[in-house]
């Protein structure tokens, strides 16, 4: 097969543009399993909040965490929030990913009682006795005030 010149080039360059641009997919390093656990999370939107439910028609904040955890990805998480914030690894806030779990502390009893999913962007997902399942921006003076941890299972 005789190729010419100008089809040389074309192909040359179509390679050296595959090869140099970024792949989407990398962007994220939960990547796939991150975006899964958050559109399941965001399913849930508005189901209320009942103490001690654990889903899928109520939810209290670690029912929802563990309940999406395994509905998504399959990873089965303790049943409380304090529980949760012992298993996965500690990561850095700065460094959450869609799908990272996000703990705060002293909410209604001392100690970690209460847990999102970091949907990207400063925001999360949780099931909050006010208003059920809901986004709420991590900036919030009360979620900075309340902030313990940060933990992955997906990486």
């Amino acid at each position: 097969m005789k190729l010419n010149w100008q089809k040389a080039m074309a192909i040359l360059a179509l390679a050296l543009t595959v090869a140099l641009v970024p792949l989407p997919a990398i962007a994220s390093a939960n990547g796939a399993r991150g975006a899964r656990v958050v559109s399941v999370a965001l399913s849930y939107l508005g189901r209320p909040y009942v103490f001690g439910a654990t889903g899928p028609r109520t939810f209290d904040c670690s029912g929802f965490t563990r309940y999406v955890m395994n509905r998504a990805v399959g990873i089965r998480l303790p049943r409380t929030a304090a529980s949760q914030s012992r298993v996965g690894r500690r990561i850095d806030r700065t460094t959450l990913q869609q799908g990272d779990l996000v703990f705060f502390q002293n909410t209604y009893k001392p100690g970690v009682s209460h847990v999102g999913i970091a949907l990207g962007n400063g925001r999360m997902v949780h099931a909050w006795t006010r208003g059920g399942v809901r986004i709420d921006r991590l900036s919030q003076a009360y979620f900075v005030a309340k902030y313990h941890s940060s933990r992955t299972v997906l990486r």
